[in-house]
């Protein structure tokens, strides 16, 4: 037999034994790809509320609509409202040690105070009536871990929520007495002396009424140790300031339902130091 012809004879086996072993593994990728085509067009879609003041599903709402669940805040550790913000697409925050600034889609306009977006509990607002701030940081009237689900309504939304829907609506959303079937119990410590403690009770009882009450106590020292350069003079220990950098707080959160009545009340007690000598304050003093 001519070389050529051996050569051939080899290519056509070696291809041969490679069809015989790959088919197999196509078998299965055939019969699995309906399945996952099957799975995407049935799957639940979830629904949300915000968008319209009436629950519909988030494919058919008018906005864009970001929805973050509770099982996400568990998974991906979240410990302000700042920081679930800070996940979603177009916004961005920005942190002058004493508070957090939140922008959309690169608008953050200094001295807004987050005023330009409107911040809900279960439909209620809770933007001061000063400044129309909007407060994220461990400031906001929450524990994080009390949060069953935030929807975000990127655009304005005046028409339905009036002032502050300029760029977004974010409309948080608690979790029920039924949610907790009793008593939690949280702790965390970390860097600069910090630590966190949290004590939840919820129930759901017989005759339909359901209650949630829930405290949480935070305490940080912060950054013992921070320079400025624009306070570098004697006068201002050199620049540096020396445990100004306190953050605490501490919050209350009771809700009380029965059948279509919900009473809710919250409470929130908040100290931070700011180290960088805002307002014509003196530096380096606490």
């Amino acid at each position: 037999m001519q070389p050529s012809l051996i050569r051939h004879a080899m290519s056509t086996a070696v291809v041969a034994a490679l069809l015989v072993w790959v088919a197999p593994f196509c078998a299965v990728a055939a019969e699995s790809a309906p399945a996952a085509d099957e799975l995407l067009l049935f799957q639940e879609i979830p629904s949300v509320f915000s968008a319209s003041k009436y629950e519909q599903k988030v494919t058919e709402a008018p906005s864009a609509v970001s929805i973050i669940t509770a099982a996400e805040i568990r998974k991906y550790g979240y410990r302000t409202l700042a920081d679930l913000l800070r996940s979603l697409r177009s916004f961005h925050l920005s942190f002058d040690r004493s508070t957090e600034l939140l922008g959309v889609r690169g608008f953050n306009r200094p001295g807004d105070s987050n005023s330009r977006v409107l911040l809900l509990v279960n439909g209620h607002r809770i933007n001061d009536n000063i400044f129309q701030a909007a407060q994220v940081n461990t400031s906001f009237i929450l524990d994080v871990d009390l949060i069953d689900r935030i929807e975000v309504v990127r655009g304005p939304s005046s028409s339905l929520y009036g002032n502050s829907a300029f760029f977004a609506v974010v409309n948080v959303i608690t979790r029920r007495g039924r949610d907790l079937k009793g008593a939690e119990v949280a702790a965390e410590a970390g860097s600069h002396e910090s630590w966190r403690g949290r004590f939840s009770y919820g129930e759901r009882f017989p005759g339909g009424m359901e209650m949630l009450l829930s405290g949480t106590r935070f305490e940080s020292d912060g950054n013992g140790r921070l320079y400025y350069p624009e306070f570098d003079s004697p006068d201002s220990n050199h620049g540096v300031a020396e445990d100004a950098d306190r953050n605490e707080f501490g919050s209350l959160f009771a809700s009380l339902s029965w059948f279509d009545f919900t009473l809710e009340g919250a409470y929130v007690d908040w100290e931070k130091r700011a180290p960088t000598a805002p307002y014509g304050t003196v530096f380096n003093d606490p």
